[in-house]
Order: structure tokens, then sequence, then C-alpha cells
């Protein structure tokens, strides 16, 4: 999570391979119950919605798993504490493990300091919610700042479940800038159940091959993906 600082107040279709990863990396960045929580659960398994996208996903601990809307069965793994991002063809039986690459900030990743100010409440998909303006940036790059409003829910222990994110400051072609509006991202949390996680979601299948390059783990479409990004 966020570290957090209070001044003031309280405090498409299918895509080439290059494109196809961006989604991956960008989605499992953003990663994210009937009672009060002491803070966010690091076990749920919830419905994912970024700019109509819904992906499946699942967080446990330091990892995440993230289903790919666009090709059923590819699903991305990301494991912190191995620096480390695991892409699964369950057709293919194939994965494909890279170093976590460095991309645009999101407010669950642990490095980012975030400053809140809150601006009110109100309820979504039943659960009560803080509302608050947000200015967050990397804990090595103050002066790279971004915007956000959020609504953390208040019975999951603030699990932010609505995020409307302003990338204005990212490069031009950058990832948020190619899913929605120039430069700003809506992601929403939907249909959460906190201890829905296994360890079997985060394992790679012992009759996995392992492979080394995305036309590999996709077979024959990466093949031809490969070939339209040449032309």
């Amino acid at each position: 999570m966020a570290r957090i600082v209070s001044p003031g107040l309280n405090h498409g279709g299918i895509m080439g391979g290059k494109g196809l990863i961006k989604v991956g990396f960008f989605a499992i960045a953003l990663l994210i119950a009937g009672q009060v929580l002491a803070g966010p659960p690091d076990n749920y398994t919830a419905k994912m919605s970024m700019q109509g996208m819904i992906m499946p996903m699942a967080k446990m601990g330091d990892k995440t798993r993230i289903e790919n809307p666009m090709m059923q069965g590819l699903v991305t793994i990301t494991a912190r504490a191995d620096n480390k991002t695991i892409m699964l063809s369950v057709p293919n039986k194939a994965y494909l493990e890279q170093p976590i690459q460095q991309r645009t900030p999101n407010l669950l990743d642990p490095d980012v300091v975030a400053e809140k100010k809150k601006i009110g409440a109100e309820k979504l998909d039943g659960h009560p919610c803080t509302k608050y303006d947000v200015v967050f940036y990397r804990k090595e790059k103050p002066a790279q700042k971004f915007k956000a409003i959020v609504w953390e829910a208040e019975d999951l222990g603030g699990l932010p479940i609505r995020q409307e994110m302003d990338y204005s400051g990212t490069p031009r072609g950058g990832a948020a800038g190619k899913m929605g509006a120039p430069g700003k991202m809506v992601i929403e949390m939907k249909e959460i159940k906190v201890g829905g996680a296994n360890a079997s979601m985060f394992e790679v299948p012992k009759d996995f091959k392992k492979v080394s390059s995305m036309p590999e783990l996709l077979g024959g479409l990466g093949k031809m993906m490969e070939q339209m990004e040449k032309k």
C-alpha cells in the first residue's frame, strides 16, 4: 500500500503483442466483507473494471493475479517479493517469467506516497465510502506527481474500490492515454470477497512448459501478432 501523509485536513479488441503486455503489466500495478477491518484486506478476490474491461483478480499477501479480458486463458501473476511477473497461457500450457516492469505508479504500490484530503462520503455498491482528493508520487520521484479522486470502503478497511486517476503527466503514448480519455483512467472493484484467494491461484501448474518470449507463450496467435507488428 501507499504510505499516507496528511497535510492540513485529513490528510481493445486484440492488440499487438507489445500493447497486450502493457495492458497486463498496468492492470497488475493496479491491484485491489461484512465487518470493519483494521486495514485493507490482503486476501481477496474481485472483479476489476477498467475502462469497460472486466478483469477477474485475486490478491494474497504480496501476490496478485489478473485474468486478461481480451484473450481467454491468459493470466498474469505478480510476486513483488521475488520482483517477478509470470504470464500463463492456459490453452498452451506454457508460462513466461519476467522482472517487474517500471511503469506509471498507482495508489497500491508500496513505494508510493499519497497526500489525501477528505472531500465527502458516498455509498458505492452497498459499501459506505470516504471520498478523497489525492496527490501521489513515487518516493524516489517526488517531483513527478499524479492526481486522483478515490473512494475508500469503510467496511473493507479503507480498500479503494473506485479510483479516477489523472495521468496527464504521463508521457505521450503511455498506457493511460490509450485506455480512455487522454490522461484519465477509472478503475472500480466489484464483487469483492475477502478471504476468497488461495495459494494455488498464484502457482504455475507442474505440467506447464517455461518459454522465453510472448510469441512462444501465445503459440500461433503470438506469431501472427509478431508479424503484424513488423508490417
